[in-house]
Protein backbone atom coordinates (compact mmCIF):
# COMPACT_ATOMS: atom_id res chain seq x y z
CA UNK A 1 0.00 0.00 0.00
CA UNK A 2 1.40 3.80 -0.28
CA UNK A 3 0.19 6.26 1.78
CA UNK A 4 -0.21 10.54 1.44
CA UNK A 5 -0.28 12.45 4.76
CA UNK A 6 -1.43 15.99 4.23
CA UNK A 7 -0.64 18.58 7.15
CA UNK A 8 -3.12 21.22 8.73
CA UNK A 9 -0.43 24.27 9.15
CA UNK A 10 -3.13 27.45 8.30
CA UNK A 11 -2.44 28.04 4.52
CA UNK A 12 0.65 26.58 3.94
CA UNK A 13 1.47 23.05 2.18
CA UNK A 14 3.15 19.83 3.31
CA UNK A 15 2.71 16.47 1.46
CA UNK A 16 4.31 13.49 2.12
CA UNK A 17 4.04 10.52 0.07
CA UNK A 18 4.94 7.18 1.34
CA UNK A 19 5.53 4.45 -1.24
CA UNK A 20 5.15 0.57 -0.25
CA UNK A 21 8.46 -0.03 -1.72
CA UNK A 22 9.92 2.38 1.86
CA UNK A 23 10.81 5.52 -0.19
CA UNK A 24 9.37 8.83 1.26
CA UNK A 25 8.51 12.20 -1.29
CA UNK A 26 8.02 15.12 0.23
CA UNK A 27 5.99 18.10 -1.56
CA UNK A 28 7.37 21.34 0.67
CA UNK A 29 8.00 22.09 3.90
CA UNK A 30 6.50 24.92 5.92
CA UNK A 31 6.89 24.73 9.78
CA UNK A 32 4.23 27.76 10.57
CA UNK A 33 3.24 26.72 14.29
CA UNK A 34 4.36 29.33 17.04
CA UNK A 35 5.98 27.07 19.51
CA UNK A 36 5.17 29.99 22.15
CA UNK A 37 1.57 30.10 21.53
CA UNK A 38 -0.79 27.81 22.99
CA UNK A 39 -3.99 28.48 21.73
CA UNK A 40 -1.89 27.97 17.67
CA UNK A 41 -3.44 24.92 16.46
CA UNK A 42 -1.35 24.20 13.67
CA UNK A 43 0.65 21.10 14.16
CA UNK A 44 4.31 20.95 14.51
CA UNK A 45 5.33 19.61 11.24
CA UNK A 46 9.18 18.50 12.33
CA UNK A 47 7.77 16.29 14.94
CA UNK A 48 5.26 14.94 12.69
CA UNK A 49 7.26 14.29 9.60
CA UNK A 50 9.91 12.59 11.53
CA UNK A 51 7.13 10.30 13.35
CA UNK A 52 5.95 9.21 9.59
CA UNK A 53 9.42 9.01 8.28
CA UNK A 54 12.15 7.69 10.70
CA UNK A 55 14.90 7.39 8.17
CA UNK A 56 18.01 10.38 8.13
CA UNK A 57 16.64 11.28 4.76
CA UNK A 58 13.80 11.74 2.14
CA UNK A 59 14.45 10.50 -1.20
CA UNK A 60 12.66 13.14 -2.73
CA UNK A 61 12.29 16.30 -1.34
CA UNK A 62 10.38 19.24 -4.17
CA UNK A 63 10.44 22.82 -3.25
CA UNK A 64 7.25 23.82 -5.42
CA UNK A 65 8.41 27.62 -5.41
CA UNK A 66 9.85 29.73 -2.54
CA UNK A 67 6.81 31.33 -1.46
CA UNK A 68 7.05 31.49 2.56
CA UNK A 69 4.12 29.02 2.87
CA UNK A 70 6.11 26.80 1.16
CA UNK A 71 9.56 26.86 2.40
CA UNK A 72 9.15 28.14 6.04
CA UNK A 73 11.75 26.37 8.79
CA UNK A 74 13.16 24.15 5.90
CA UNK A 75 17.00 25.63 6.81
CA UNK A 76 16.22 24.26 10.70
CA UNK A 77 15.05 21.38 9.34
CA UNK A 78 16.91 19.63 6.29
CA UNK A 79 20.79 18.61 6.03
CA UNK A 80 22.31 20.67 3.11
CA UNK A 81 25.09 20.29 1.32
CA UNK A 82 26.11 23.88 0.28
CA UNK A 83 27.31 24.81 3.78
CA UNK A 84 28.65 23.92 7.01
CA UNK A 85 25.61 25.95 8.87
CA UNK A 86 23.09 23.74 7.89
CA UNK A 87 24.84 20.14 8.48
CA UNK A 88 25.28 17.76 11.34
CA UNK A 89 22.84 17.05 14.20
CA UNK A 90 19.73 15.05 13.27
CA UNK A 91 18.99 17.14 9.86
CA UNK A 92 17.16 15.32 7.35
CA UNK A 93 19.11 14.80 4.21
CA UNK A 94 17.61 14.89 0.78
CA UNK A 95 18.68 12.53 -2.10
CA UNK A 96 17.13 14.48 -4.69
CA UNK A 97 15.99 17.83 -5.04
CA UNK A 98 12.80 18.91 -7.25
CA UNK A 99 12.89 22.31 -8.16
CA UNK A 100 11.39 25.14 -10.47
CA UNK A 101 13.38 26.67 -12.84
CA UNK A 102 12.56 30.01 -11.23
CA UNK A 103 14.42 29.00 -7.62
CA UNK A 104 17.67 28.85 -9.90
CA UNK A 105 16.98 32.25 -11.68
CA UNK A 106 15.35 34.57 -9.36
CA UNK A 107 17.13 37.02 -7.46
CA UNK A 108 18.13 36.07 -3.88
CA UNK A 109 17.56 39.71 -2.71
CA UNK A 110 13.94 39.81 -4.62
CA UNK A 111 12.30 39.79 -0.93
CA UNK A 112 13.14 36.24 -0.43
CA UNK A 113 12.84 34.66 3.37
CA UNK A 114 16.07 33.06 4.57
CA UNK A 115 15.52 29.63 4.80
CA UNK A 116 14.01 30.63 0.73
CA UNK A 117 17.43 31.75 0.03
CA UNK A 118 19.01 28.53 1.99
CA UNK A 119 16.64 26.09 -0.41
CA UNK A 120 18.13 28.45 -3.58
CA UNK A 121 21.79 28.25 -2.56
CA UNK A 122 21.08 24.86 -2.24
CA UNK A 123 19.34 24.09 -5.23
CA UNK A 124 22.40 25.88 -7.28
CA UNK A 125 24.87 24.29 -5.82
CA UNK A 126 23.43 21.23 -6.66
CA UNK A 127 23.08 22.30 -10.43
CA UNK A 128 26.68 23.20 -10.50
CA UNK A 129 28.02 20.01 -9.09
CA UNK A 130 25.19 18.26 -11.58
CA UNK A 131 23.51 15.73 -8.47
CA UNK A 132 20.75 14.97 -6.78
CA UNK A 133 18.46 17.31 -8.71
CA UNK A 134 15.50 17.86 -11.12
CA UNK A 135 14.90 21.52 -12.35
CA UNK A 136 11.51 21.93 -13.69
CA UNK A 137 10.94 23.16 -17.11
CA UNK A 138 13.87 25.18 -19.02
CA UNK A 139 13.31 29.09 -19.78
CA UNK A 140 14.83 31.63 -21.13
CA UNK A 141 15.40 32.42 -17.73
CA UNK A 142 17.38 29.55 -17.45
CA UNK A 143 19.75 29.79 -20.22
CA UNK A 144 20.47 33.42 -19.66
CA UNK A 145 21.63 32.78 -16.01
CA UNK A 146 23.57 30.40 -16.90
CA UNK A 147 25.49 32.24 -19.56
CA UNK A 148 25.57 35.28 -16.55
CA UNK A 149 27.32 32.91 -13.83
CA UNK A 150 30.58 31.34 -13.58
CA UNK A 151 30.57 27.56 -13.26
CA UNK A 152 27.43 27.20 -15.32
CA UNK A 153 26.69 26.11 -18.81
CA UNK A 154 23.47 25.43 -19.61
CA UNK A 155 24.38 22.44 -22.32
CA UNK A 156 26.10 20.52 -19.04
CA UNK A 157 22.99 20.71 -16.58
CA UNK A 158 20.69 20.10 -19.53
CA UNK A 159 19.90 16.55 -18.38
CA UNK A 160 18.81 18.06 -15.39
CA UNK A 161 15.90 19.62 -16.46
CA UNK A 162 11.79 18.27 -16.44
CA UNK A 163 9.72 19.73 -19.43
CA UNK A 164 6.08 19.92 -18.69
CA UNK A 165 4.35 16.75 -20.83
CA UNK A 166 7.09 14.45 -19.82
CA UNK A 167 7.24 11.66 -16.93
CA UNK A 168 9.60 12.40 -14.32
CA UNK A 169 12.34 9.37 -14.49
CA UNK A 170 13.19 9.48 -10.87
CA UNK A 171 10.29 7.22 -10.09
CA UNK A 172 8.16 4.86 -12.10
CA UNK A 173 5.42 2.65 -11.59
CA UNK A 174 7.57 -0.85 -12.22
CA UNK A 175 9.83 0.03 -9.40
CA UNK A 176 8.07 2.17 -7.34
CA UNK A 177 4.69 1.84 -7.75
CA UNK A 178 4.19 5.40 -8.37
CA UNK A 179 4.31 7.51 -11.91
CA UNK A 180 4.67 11.53 -11.81
CA UNK A 181 3.86 13.68 -14.79
CA UNK A 182 4.89 17.17 -14.84
CA UNK A 183 2.05 19.41 -15.99
CA UNK A 184 4.01 23.42 -14.87
CA UNK A 185 5.75 24.94 -15.13
CA UNK A 186 6.13 25.41 -18.92
CA UNK A 187 8.62 26.95 -20.99
CA UNK A 188 8.37 30.78 -20.86
CA UNK A 189 10.45 33.29 -22.50
CA UNK A 190 9.35 35.89 -19.98
CA UNK A 191 12.29 37.51 -17.63
CA UNK A 192 9.67 38.22 -15.18
CA UNK A 193 9.47 36.94 -11.40
CA UNK A 194 6.00 35.14 -10.86
CA UNK A 195 6.62 32.34 -8.06
CA UNK A 196 2.95 31.04 -7.99
CA UNK A 197 2.39 30.53 -11.82
CA UNK A 198 5.91 29.00 -12.48
CA UNK A 199 5.37 26.78 -9.50
CA UNK A 200 5.72 22.67 -9.30
CA UNK A 201 1.89 20.96 -10.75
CA UNK A 202 1.90 17.18 -11.14
CA UNK A 203 -0.06 14.17 -11.45
CA UNK A 204 0.88 11.24 -9.43
CA UNK A 205 -0.96 7.71 -10.69
CA UNK A 206 -0.51 4.75 -8.13
CA UNK A 207 -0.10 1.46 -9.59
CA UNK A 208 -3.39 -0.76 -8.48
CA UNK A 209 -6.44 -1.85 -10.62
CA UNK A 210 -7.88 1.92 -10.33
CA UNK A 211 -4.71 3.39 -11.28
CA UNK A 212 -5.47 5.86 -8.45
CA UNK A 213 -4.52 9.42 -9.23
CA UNK A 214 -3.26 12.71 -7.33
CA UNK A 215 -3.09 16.03 -8.34
CA UNK A 216 -0.99 18.28 -6.30
CA UNK A 217 -2.52 21.83 -7.71
CA UNK A 218 0.59 23.97 -5.52
CA UNK A 219 0.05 27.84 -5.82
CA UNK A 220 -1.06 28.85 -10.21
CA UNK A 221 -4.27 30.83 -11.11
CA UNK A 222 -7.23 29.86 -12.86
CA UNK A 223 -5.53 31.14 -15.80
CA UNK A 224 -2.41 28.54 -15.80
CA UNK A 225 -4.51 26.20 -15.49
CA UNK A 226 -6.72 26.43 -18.32
CA UNK A 227 -3.39 26.03 -20.35
CA UNK A 228 -2.71 23.16 -18.64
CA UNK A 229 -6.30 22.39 -19.38
CA UNK A 230 -5.80 22.97 -23.44
CA UNK A 231 -2.49 21.86 -23.76
CA UNK A 232 -3.06 18.23 -22.14
CA UNK A 233 -6.66 17.98 -23.98
CA UNK A 234 -4.85 18.86 -27.57
CA UNK A 235 -2.32 16.16 -26.78
CA UNK A 236 -4.82 13.70 -26.42
CA UNK A 237 -4.14 13.26 -22.70
CA UNK A 238 -6.80 14.12 -20.98
CA UNK A 239 -6.26 11.40 -18.27
CA UNK A 240 -3.28 13.09 -17.54
CA UNK A 241 -5.65 15.42 -15.20
CA UNK A 242 -8.49 12.93 -14.07
CA UNK A 243 -8.14 12.27 -10.10
CA UNK A 244 -8.88 11.24 -6.91
CA UNK A 245 -7.39 13.05 -4.76
CA UNK A 246 -6.93 17.03 -5.53
CA UNK A 247 -4.63 19.32 -3.32
CA UNK A 248 -6.14 22.47 -4.18
CA UNK A 249 -4.41 25.18 -5.41
CA UNK A 250 -3.63 28.26 -3.46
CA UNK A 251 -5.73 26.97 -0.28
CA UNK A 252 -9.06 27.83 -1.53
CA UNK A 253 -8.70 30.91 -3.44
CA UNK A 254 -11.06 31.74 -5.76
CA UNK A 255 -8.24 32.67 -7.90
CA UNK A 256 -7.43 28.87 -8.85
CA UNK A 257 -11.41 29.37 -10.50
CA UNK A 258 -11.71 32.59 -11.40
CA UNK A 259 -10.72 36.77 -11.83
CA UNK A 260 -14.05 37.05 -10.71
CA UNK A 261 -15.02 35.82 -6.62
CA UNK A 262 -18.90 35.95 -7.37
CA UNK A 263 -21.29 37.08 -4.22
CA UNK A 264 -22.17 33.59 -3.20
CA UNK A 265 -20.16 31.14 -5.13
CA UNK A 266 -17.71 31.28 -7.69
CA UNK A 267 -18.22 30.84 -11.25
CA UNK A 268 -15.22 29.15 -13.20
CA UNK A 269 -14.66 29.12 -16.96
CA UNK A 270 -16.19 25.94 -19.01
CA UNK A 271 -12.64 25.07 -19.21
CA UNK A 272 -12.13 24.55 -15.84
CA UNK A 273 -15.31 23.37 -14.91
CA UNK A 274 -13.84 20.22 -17.00
CA UNK A 275 -11.16 19.32 -14.43
CA UNK A 276 -13.36 19.66 -11.41
CA UNK A 277 -16.37 18.31 -13.00
CA UNK A 278 -15.81 16.10 -15.23
CA UNK A 279 -12.27 14.50 -14.43
CA UNK A 280 -13.42 13.50 -10.64
CA UNK A 281 -12.83 9.73 -10.27
CA UNK A 282 -15.88 8.15 -8.52
CA UNK A 283 -15.73 9.11 -4.92
CA UNK A 284 -13.51 12.06 -5.84
CA UNK A 285 -11.49 14.02 -2.87
CA UNK A 286 -11.10 17.50 -2.38
CA UNK A 287 -8.05 18.37 -0.22
CA UNK A 288 -8.10 22.12 0.74
CA UNK A 289 -4.65 23.09 2.65
CA UNK A 290 -6.01 26.16 4.53
CA UNK A 291 -7.19 27.70 7.28
CA UNK A 292 -11.25 26.68 8.57
CA UNK A 293 -13.39 28.12 5.54
CA UNK A 294 -15.00 31.00 6.74
CA UNK A 295 -18.71 30.51 7.03
CA UNK A 296 -19.88 33.91 5.47
CA UNK A 297 -19.64 35.75 2.46
CA UNK A 298 -17.45 38.80 3.87
CA UNK A 299 -14.55 40.59 1.52
CA UNK A 300 -11.68 38.86 2.71
CA UNK A 301 -8.77 38.92 0.73
CA UNK A 302 -6.79 36.22 2.04
CA UNK A 303 -8.08 32.53 1.02
CA UNK A 304 -10.18 30.60 1.95
CA UNK A 305 -12.85 31.59 0.26
CA UNK A 306 -16.14 30.53 0.70
CA UNK A 307 -17.37 31.30 -2.90
CA UNK A 308 -14.87 29.09 -3.83
CA UNK A 309 -15.28 26.41 -1.02
CA UNK A 310 -19.38 26.39 -2.37
CA UNK A 311 -18.33 25.62 -5.95
CA UNK A 312 -16.52 22.85 -5.24
CA UNK A 313 -19.08 21.08 -3.36
CA UNK A 314 -22.27 21.98 -4.95
CA UNK A 315 -21.19 22.43 -8.62
CA UNK A 316 -18.30 19.58 -8.66
CA UNK A 317 -20.27 17.78 -6.18
CA UNK A 318 -16.48 16.67 -4.26
CA UNK A 319 -16.32 16.20 -0.61
CA UNK A 320 -14.09 18.68 0.70
CA UNK A 321 -11.87 18.12 3.18
CA UNK A 322 -9.84 21.26 4.90
CA UNK A 323 -6.41 20.16 6.50
CA UNK A 324 -7.51 23.10 9.80
CA UNK A 325 -10.78 20.93 10.01
CA UNK A 326 -10.01 17.30 10.19
CA UNK A 327 -11.04 15.45 12.12
CA UNK A 328 -12.31 18.76 13.88
CA UNK A 329 -11.76 22.26 14.16
CA UNK A 330 -10.61 22.54 17.77
CA UNK A 331 -8.38 19.96 17.80
CA UNK A 332 -6.81 19.63 13.77
CA UNK A 333 -4.91 16.64 13.56
CA UNK A 334 -2.70 15.10 10.34
CA UNK A 335 -4.89 13.45 7.54
CA UNK A 336 -3.65 10.44 5.84
CA UNK A 337 -5.22 8.43 3.07
CA UNK A 338 -4.46 4.77 2.27
CA UNK A 339 -3.73 3.60 -1.17
CA UNK A 340 -4.18 -0.08 -1.64
CA UNK A 341 -5.00 -2.55 -4.24
CA UNK A 342 -8.71 -1.52 -4.12
CA UNK A 343 -8.07 2.84 -5.07
CA UNK A 344 -8.26 5.47 -1.80
CA UNK A 345 -9.89 3.10 0.70
CA UNK A 346 -12.13 5.34 2.14
CA UNK A 347 -11.78 3.08 5.71
CA UNK A 348 -8.12 3.84 5.91
CA UNK A 349 -7.85 7.71 6.39
CA UNK A 350 -6.38 8.19 9.71
CA UNK A 351 -5.80 11.36 11.74
CA UNK A 352 -2.42 11.30 13.21
CA UNK A 353 -1.68 7.37 12.99
CA UNK A 354 0.46 5.82 10.50
CA UNK A 355 -1.13 2.24 10.29
CA UNK A 356 0.59 -0.52 8.22
CA UNK A 357 -0.20 -3.14 5.62
CA UNK A 358 -1.93 -5.66 8.30
CA UNK A 359 -4.74 -3.23 9.22
CA UNK A 360 -6.05 -3.23 6.14
CA UNK A 361 -9.37 -5.07 4.90
CA UNK A 362 -10.61 -5.24 1.57
CA UNK A 363 -14.40 -3.17 0.63
CA UNK A 364 -17.23 -6.06 1.91
CA UNK A 365 -19.76 -6.99 -0.41
CA UNK A 366 -22.66 -4.55 -1.33
CA UNK A 367 -20.76 -1.63 0.32
CA UNK A 368 -20.44 1.60 -1.28
CA UNK A 369 -16.38 1.98 -1.86
CA UNK A 370 -16.03 5.50 -1.47
CA UNK A 371 -18.87 6.32 1.61
CA UNK A 372 -18.73 7.15 4.80
CA UNK A 373 -15.32 9.84 4.74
Amino acid sequence: MHKITFYPLGNADTSLIQLKNGKNILFDYAHCKSGEDNYDKRCDLAKELNKANTKDYFDIVCFTHLDNDHVTGSKDYFYFNHAQAYQGGDRKKIREMWVPAEIITESNRNGLSESAKVVQAEARYRMRNAFGLKIFSSSKKLREWCERNDGYSYESIKHLVVNAGTIVNSLSLINDGIEVFAHCPFYSDSLNVDRNNNAIVVQCTFDNMHSSKLILGSDIDYDVWENIIQITKAKGNPHRLEWDLFHLSHHCSYRALSHIKGKRKTDPSIINRWLYENQKKPGGRIISPSNIIPLDYAETIQPPHRQAYNYYIEDAKAEVKVTMEYPSKEAPKPMVFIINQYGVDPEAIKSATYVTAGTLTPPRAGKNDYENL
